[in-house]
């Protein structure tokens, strides 16, 4: 019947028997009788039984289709088995239980020469070394358990208030004052005015208190031996900035930039506008040293040695560490076929070892805390009975 399905059937009510092969009608050469009628419904019959027929016969082709199609999850497994022995793509879900080694352990040429190497140990390893013992523990793997708890800690942010306090102290080792003159120079320069300052051309000298008025400016400038020309600008009413500079004016004030004559702010120590009255009428004490204070020594900052690094912690071994005589495929390019190698060796792996682990999450608090902290001032206070005034240059 050339394989297919043969069903043989008997047209009982008609005058002529049929015979149903693979979905075609084939006539008998035998009339058993009856007229031309019956020989009509007789083949209308059997074109509705063949129309039966090829429906069921498409029926059962589709059912054994799917039958193919679904099969037992064993088979699916084994076949994914079979499809992940990619070295270069590592299956974290095969080779947990028993497997069926593919072809390629028989076929590809870089895989059999790394079961050649697995199986084949020098005769100076093979007293410590089994290649099936040493593949079950190679393909032996760690399921991972994290516990997550959680750490309430508390974040504090203080909120600061700053109170400023004044006390005042008397000094009285200090009975006398000394005011300094400053002696005419034909070179001086005074009374210009610029807002345009260059610290660094003209010397600035930020060691000063700004706040005071000319003549006291100018004094700053006279006990300040390097000082050779200071700038005032403001008033009584609204407060002076007073600052000092290393670099006199120059001639016709070269040395101030954008400087115009008739001024009121740029002045070289000399000059005389911003004198005392008793500078005017005293009399001068000649070769009088100038005052210098003594600056203040800046504290250096304390440098704490950091604590000596702890030594590096020794690197974990793998479960199972390449014997010797495999040393050189530690390396990942060179080792990559070691694992399907070790599948292709045995058929089953040892129960996955569970690890667990616990991470602590934190969780933060926020928390305010309101503190003062009092800024303390000293105002000292001296006396003084007499005033000295010395002509200074």
């Amino acid at each position: 019947m050339s394989g297919r399905n043969s069903i043989m059937t008997t047209a009982e009510k008609g005058s002529r028997k049929h015979k149903y092969l693979g979905g075609r009608i084939v006539q008998s050469d035998r009339l058993v009788g009856g007229g031309f009628l019956r020989g009509i419904n007789s083949q209308l019959s059997c074109r509705l039984l063949d129309s039966i027929m090829q429906s069921t016969r498409i029926f059962f082709s589709l059912l054994s289709l799917a039958t193919s199609i679904s099969a037992s999850p064993l088979d699916v497994q084994r076949l994914e088995a079979r499809q992940q022995w990619n070295p270069f793509s590592p299956c974290s879900s095969c080779f947990r239980s028993s497997w069926t080694q593919g072809a390629e352990c028989k076929t590809d040429a870089n895989l059999l020469k790394t079961i050649s190497r697995v199986l084949n140990p020098p005769a100076s390893e093979t007293s410590t070394y089994t290649p099936t013992k040493w593949c079950t523990d190679y393909l032996h793997q760690t399921d991972w358990s994290t516990t997550y708890t959680t750490a309430s800690l508390t974040s504090t942010y203080t909120n600061w208030t700053i109170t400023h306090l004044f006390v005042t102290k008397t000094d009285l080792d200090h009975p006398t004052s000394t005011r300094l003159c400053p002696s005419s120079s034909s070179g001086m320069e005074c009374g210009y005015d610029s807002n345009t300052i260059a610290p660094i051309e003209q010397g600035e000298d930020w060691s000063i208190e700004h706040a005071i008025p000319p003549t006291e400016c100018q004094q700053v400038c006279l006990e300040h031996s390097a000082c050779k020309a200071y700038r005032v600008d403001g008033s009584d009413q609204k407060g002076w900035n007073c600052e000092i500079f290393n670099v006199g004016l120059g001639k016709n004030a070269s040395n101030v930039i954008n400087a115009t004559p008739k001024g009121t702010q740029w002045w070289d120590r000399n000059c005389q506008q911003h004198v005392f009255d008793a500078c005017k009428t005293a009399p001068a004490l000649p070769n009088a040293a100038p005052f210098i204070p003594t600056p203040a020594v800046a504290l250096q900052p304390i440098i704490t040695p950091a604590p000596p690094a702890p030594p590096y912690a020794a690197l974990a071994k793998r479960d199972a560490p390449l014997p010797p005589y495999m040393s050189d495929l530690s390396y990942f390019w060179s080792g990559v076929y070691l694992t399907p190698a070790c599948s292709c060796i045995i058929t089953s792996a040892l129960p996955a070892t569970l690890k667990t682990s616990t991470q602590v999450v934190t969780k933060w608090i926020a928390s305010t805390v309101y503190s003062t902290y009092e800024d303390w001032f000293t105002v000292t206070t001296t006396p003084r009975s007499t005033t000295i005034y010395t002509t200074v240059g």
